[in-house]
């Protein structure tokens, strides 16, 4: 094919206009002479490859290239000397190469270099990252367009020796690019275009030729039906009209075989430059995803709904277990306080002596069993209401000292009865606190039962008030019992959970430490345990600074 400039163009406009086309090109491109001294370069080389400006001037030997991009790790772990000198060798041999380089940023170029005849090389470089990452999900079309550019590239090369120098400059600039670009000038002929644009969209060989008006292509695609149903002669006139304003333009056009092509306009000084792009796979790879995300937004929905429903379901089953917890608190208290108050009269003899002592032991069992039933209810139900978050507190200020030798005072006979030492370890001036009182009876009486329970005859419980720097007051209850693994920790704090210590499991519902974690929750505080097997528990109760009262 001949090239699109007319012989008679003089040496300066044919260079000023192919610097004007190139710096037009989405591709960054470089011309090495024969000597590998740089001969023209467009400015998208130097921004793609974060070249300085400077290196961009004419003469620029190669080497320097390879030496900047080897300083800055491009080319990974090496002597510097030792990698440039690789790599010039390589390219002292004119080869035609094709090959996808990953810069250090995590971006991805093409680069396309081919020879020309007389020496030296022109290469073209495109950013092809966002292509890669849309690709990543259609590997086989990847593989396909992969082949298509190996077989073009092929061809650009087969072309090459048929061409003069002068012209195989041009042609190999504009045939190396995977872009279409034409040129029209101001009278709306074609001054040149490259096979790409032809092969995109399908028009004859000869359209190539230079001077074939702008008005020839626009008919020719209105004749096959490219533009849709209509007349001929009012679909070309439209379009040519609007190409005659000369106005920048950007859109995607879908070709009746299904093709996407990306059409992008600008106007230069010589007329109008165009770029044609293949968008297919990327559009199509598009699609793909954009459907994958309505499917799982779809599942996502239908998902939640489950959920929702579940939740439904579990909220009306909570409310049933609480309802049915008070009404059968209501049922089982009433009898349960008749056989307490009635065994503790018996006990006592207030109406005289029992004759005989089997008749005590059994009206005892009686009545600690009562007592143990009625203290079960009172947890179970407890749980319940911190689990419906019905629990309210009704706050005061709280003497500590006065409620710490209250809660000692409850303890001692079962302390006696397995001959422990129970103490108590409060600062003189210790601090009040705002809390709700009878909740915080109910915590320290609960760690004190525990404590009492699982400590062996012989040992020690310890109840300490402390201060923190944050002014914030920590009550601990210290026990030398059997302790316990630190892995076990959070799961004690499970309601009807019991570990196994030493020896049988002790009696008790699993739920006092549980309800002591949700009631010092419920004050703005934690439950903080300590404890190692052989040595002992520690159980502290954290309250936030601001239920200090000063």
């Amino acid at each position: 094919m001949d090239p699109v400039f007319n012989k008679s163009q003089s040496e300066t406009d044919f260079r000023q206009l192919l610097g004007e086309v190139i710096e037009h090109l989405s591709q960054g491109l470089s011309y090495f002479d024969r000597d590998l001294n740089l001969v023209v370069c467009n400015r998208r080389y130097l921004e793609l490859l974060d070249f300085p400006d400077e290196m961009g001037e004419p003469g620029t030997p190669l080497s320097q290239f390879f030496e900047y991009n080897a300083k800055r790790g491009e080319y990974g772990p090496g002597a510097v000397e030792d990698l440039v000198a690789e790599r010039l060798e390589l390219a002292r041999k004119f080869e035609a190469h094709s090959f996808e380089r990953e810069r250090p940023d995590g971006r991805v170029f093409r680069i396309d270099g081919n020879p020309i005849d007389g020496g030296g090389f022109v290469t073209t470089y495109s950013d092809i990252t966002e292509l890669r990452h849309s690709q990543s999900a259609l590997k086989a079309a990847n593989g396909r367009l992969d082949e298509r550019v190996r077989v073009r590239t092929a061809a650009l090369v087969a072309n090459e020796a048929n061409l003069s120098r002068k012209r195989a400059e041009l042609e190999t600039v504009l045939d190396s690019i995977t872009n279409g670009i034409t040129l029209v000038d101001r009278d709306l002929n074609l001054r040149f275009a490259n096979r790409r644009f032809l092969e995109l969209l399908d028009f004859p060989e000869h359209f190539r030729e230079p001077g074939t008006p702008f008005e020839a292509f626009m008919r020719h695609n209105a004749v096959r039906g490219e533009y849709g149903p209509g007349d001929v002669e009012e679909q070309t006139r439209v379009r040519v009209e609007a190409a005659a304003r000369f106005e920048a333009h950007h859109f995607i056009r879908e070709r009746p075989d299904g093709t996407k092509v990306e059409v992008v306009g600008r106007p230069v000084s010589e007329g109008f430059v165009t770029t044609y792009t293949d968008v297919t796979e990327q559009k199509r790879a598009e699609a793909v995803l954009l459907e994958a995300n309505e499917e799982l937004e779809r599942r996502v929905e239908e998902r939640t709904a489950e959920l929702r429903e579940a939740k439904e379901r579990a909220e009306r089953a909570n409310r049933a277990k609480s309802e049915f917890l008070a009404q059968m608190s209501h049922e089982l208290r009433t009898p349960l306080n008749s056989i307490i108050g009635f065994s503790d009269i018996v006990l006592n003899e207030l109406f005289g002596p029992i004759e005989n002592e089997r008749y005590v032991d059994y009206i005892s069992g009686v009545h600690r069993s009562g007592r143990h039933l009625l203290s079960l209810i009172s947890h179970i139900l407890e749980m319940s209401r911190m689990e419906s978050g019905k629990v309210e507190l009704e706050e005061d200020t709280i003497d500590l000292a006065a409620a710490i030798e209250e809660a000692m005072m409850m303890m001692r006979e079962r302390a006696t009865e397995k001959s422990l030492t129970l103490e108590t370890r409060v600062p003189d001036a210790v601090p009040n606190l705002r809390a709700d009182p009878r909740r915080v009876h109910q915590m320290l009486l609960n760690l004190l039962s525990n404590a009492v329970k699982f400590t062996p005859a012989g040992g020690a419980v310890t109840l300490m008030v402390e201060q923190r720097s944050d002014t914030g007051i920590t009550l601990s209850v210290k026990d030398t019992g059997p302790g316990i693994d630190g892995d076990d920790i959070a799961s004690i704090l499970e309601p009807f959970t019991q570990l196994r210590t030493h020896g049988s499991p002790q009696e008790g519902t699993g739920l006092g430490l549980a309800i002591v974690d949700g009631l010092i929750r419920h004050h703005g505080g934690m439950l903080d345990i300590e404890g190692k097997v052989g040595e002992g528990t520690t159980m502290h109760l954290v309250f936030p600074p601001e239920r200090t009262v000063k």
